[in-house]
């Protein structure tokens, strides 16, 4: 009987406590967040509202995880396996100490090296060293290729250089490389090798640097249509995010040039719970913003291009829209700019004009800066008509602080000269 009674009792109390909607339960549930001691913890070491970690919040960090990107398509870094440009070095440099390195073996994650001076070996993170922009690098065979005794197909064969074989090319010859392999000198077709100039994305050639349009043989076609021939390139910069697929049984073509970039990620963010202290919680990022190899930007009309005065990776473009790069490969649309299709010049760090426009913190704001109607008054004073429309066409920096730019009126273009922090312009040439 005492047993049946106290089964009525505990019956009626659940009868007493309302039902919850399913809905309110999920709402209940969803506003309760784990939090851990360490975003290294596997476990959560509680749980307590997202208003209440909101509200205690002291920092928070990004924890980013990077893919390969070809052609608007996302791979896992797992289902690739490229090649990068600091595999194929024969020299890094060390950002810290200034040292050129000569590279004696390289592996996925690091570098054995060897200064010829000091006969020093050390060993390096690949993310640790900078390319050797001077550094025209090894060539890697992608197959079992023949050795020719001359540069051309129909030439006697000296030997078989095996497949993944890393030699230094002597010179380039109609489309052949001349190296050395065991007690032979022969030839071997360019296009069965890999070299830094495969992932090149500008070269120094003629004293000035070039935007690197694509690879015809052995010879590079740059932006403005220009052909330099390997043998006349001194010096190429190649980025460290961009690999090469240069084996087969993969899951892009061969040859097929991938970008590693950062994906979505994870925030971690610290709050101070009391009874807790210092807690770590998870919130997802959401997707970065639009960027842009230079395989894409190569696609479209380019009006004008400036390098930085002395990092040839940063630089900007305008081509239906205004660019800019830090790495030389991967470019984001400034937003103000995204028709913009004219004059710019990468200055300093900080100073960099696009048309009319001037920044004065890298690219984060512009100011309207070269004034027209000043360009007119001295257009006026100095050659006495009025012109009817004025159109910067080039802009560029002289020794002493000088801008100079390129004017279009309508019927005739005019050179003005004003010192760089001040408008005070000259015409120079008519």
């Amino acid at each position: 009987m005492l047993f049946v009674i106290g089964f009525l009792l505990h019956l009626n109390a659940f009868a007493a406590i309302p039902a919850f909607e399913a809905s309110e339960i999920l709402t209940l549930t969803s506003e309760q967040v784990p939090f851990f001691k360490s975003p290294q913890s596997q476990f959560p070491s509680g749980y307590t509202s997202l208003a209440n970690l909101q509200k205690k919040q002291i920092e928070q960090v990004i924890h980013s995880e990077n893919a390969y990107v070809y052609q608007n398509e996302y791979f896992k870094k797992e289902d690739l396996k490229p090649i990068f440009p600091m595999h194929m070095s024969q020299s890094v440099l060390d950002p810290k100490s200034k040292r050129r390195w000569s590279v004696l073996e390289a592996k996925v994650e690091t570098l054995l090296v060897y200064d010829t001076n000091t006969k020093e070996t050390h060993q390096f993170r690949i993310q640790d060293v900078t390319p050797d922009p001077y550094d025209l690098g090894f060539a890697l065979t992608l197959k079992d290729i023949f050795l020719k005794k001359e540069p051309s197909e129909k030439a006697q064969t000296l030997t078989t250089v095996p497949q993944g074989h890393k030699f230094s090319v002597l010179k380039y010859s109609n489309g052949f490389a001349q190296v050395s392999y065991k007690t032979y000198i022969g030839f071997i077709p360019v296009s069965e090798i890999v070299t830094k100039f495969d992932f090149a994305t500008y070269v120094f050639a003629n004293a000035k640097w070039y935007l690197v349009k694509k690879r015809h043989f052995d010879h590079i076609i740059t932006a403005e249509n220009r052909k330099f021939h390997f043998d006349q390139i001194k010096g190429l910069i190649t980025p460290d995010k961009v690999g090469l697929i240069a084996s087969k049984n993969q899951k892009i073509p061969l040859w097929s040039r991938v970008a590693m970039i950062p994906t979505k990620g994870t925030t971690w963010i610290q709050s101070r719970i009391k009874g807790h202290g210092d807690v770590w919680w998870r919130s997802e990022m959401a997707a970065p913003e639009k960027v842009y190899t230079i395989d894409e930007l190569l696609k479209k009309e380019i009006a004008s291009i400036s390098f930085h005065p002395t990092n040839p990776l940063k630089a900007i473009v305008s081509a239906r829209g205004a660019y800019i790069t830090e790495d030389g490969y991967l470019w984001r649309l400034l937003p103000d700019f995204k028709t913009f299709h004219g004059p710019v010049h990468y200055f300093s760090d900080h100073m960099i004009f696009i048309g009319n426009f001037r920044s004065l913190d890298g690219a984060k704001t512009f100011e309207n800066y070269i004034q027209l109607e000043r360009l007119t008054v001295a257009i006026q004073n100095q050659l006495g008509f009025l012109p009817k429309r004025l159109q910067v066409k080039r802009i560029n920096t002289l020794p002493n602080y000088q801008l100079k730019i390129e004017i279009e009126t309508g019927h005739r273009r005019i050179q003005l000269q004003s010192p760089l922090f001040t408008q005070s312009w000259r015409v120079i040439k008519s």
